[in-house]
C-alpha cells in the first residue's frame, strides 16, 4: 500500500512538472524571424525618427524675414536690370547742339575719357569708355565720340568736328578727326590707351 502512494505521488510529480516547462517554453520563445525583423526594424525606426529632425531642423532654417527681401550692398535683387548705368550709346539730339550725326557722350571731352575695358575677338571689337561721371558707354569702330568743335565757314554757317573710331587695338583705341574744309590735310590722330588707367591703378 505504502509503494502504491509513492508511485502515484511520483507520477503526479512529473505530469506538473513537465506541465511547467512547457508553459515557460512557450511564453518565452518566439518565431526566429520574428525576432530577426524585430532586430532590423528598430535601426531603421531610429534612421527614419533621425531624418526627420533633420528635415524639421532643414524647415525652421529656411525661414525668411521681411529684411532678406531688402535691397542692398550685401543683398541685391538678382532680377534686377543694370542696363540704365551703362548707355550703349548716348546719341546727342537737337538739344546738345549737334543735328549732323549720331554722337556718343556728346558733352565730355575726349581728354576727360577713360578707357577701362575691351572685347577681341570678334569681327567688330568692342571698347567701354567712362565719361566723369562714371557712367559707362560701349562703343565700335565708326562711332563718333565727344564734345565737337565748331568751326565757323563762310556766313553764319557753321560746322562741327567730331572724334572718330578708327581701330580698336588690345590696349588701346585709335581716334582720327578730318578737317572737312582741307581734304588734302591728313586727319588728325588720337590714342586713348587702357595702360594709363593701368599706370593709375599701380
Amino acid at each position: 500500500m505504502i509503494m502504491r502512494t509513492t508511485s502515484s505521488k511520483t507520477a503526479v510529480f512529473v505530469a506538473v512538472l513537465a506541465c511547467a516547462l512547457a508553459l515557460v517554453a512557450a511564453c518565452s520563445d518566439e518565431p526566429p524571424a520574428e525576432s530577426a525583423s524585430r532586430g532590423l526594424a528598430a535601426p531603421a525606426a531610429a534612421g527614419a525618427a533621425a531624418a526627420a529632425a533633420g528635415q524639421k531642423k532643414e524647415a525652421e532654417a529656411l525661414v525668411f524675414k521681411d529684411d532678406d527681401f531688402v535691397e542692398s550692398e550685401h543683398n541685391r535683387d538678382p532680377f534686377r536690370s543694370y542696363a540704365s548705368a551703362f548707355r550703349s550709346h548716348g546719341v546727342a539730339d537737337a538739344a546738345e547742339g549737334n543735328t549732323q550725326r549720331p554722337v556718343i557722350m556728346p558733352t565730355t571731352a575726349v581728354e576727360s575719357m577713360r578707357l577701362i575695358a575691351i572685347i577681341g575677338g570678334m569681327p567688330r571689337p568692342k571698347a567701354m569708355l567712362v565719361d566723369l561721371s562714371g557712367v559707362g558707354y560701349v562703343v565700335e569702330r565708326g562711332d563718333y565720340i565727344g564734345r565737337a568743335k565748331v568751326l565757323q565757314t563762310t556766313g553764319s554757317v557753321s560746322m562741327t568736328l567730331n572724334w572718330r573710331i578708327d581701330r580698336i587695338r588690345e590696349n588701346e583705341v585709335v581716334l582720327t578727326r578730318a578737317d572737312p574744309t582741307d581734304p588734302t590735310r591728313p586727319p588728325l590722330t588720337r590714342i586713348i590707351s587702357m595702360r594709363d588707367e593701368l599706370a593709375k591703378a599701380d
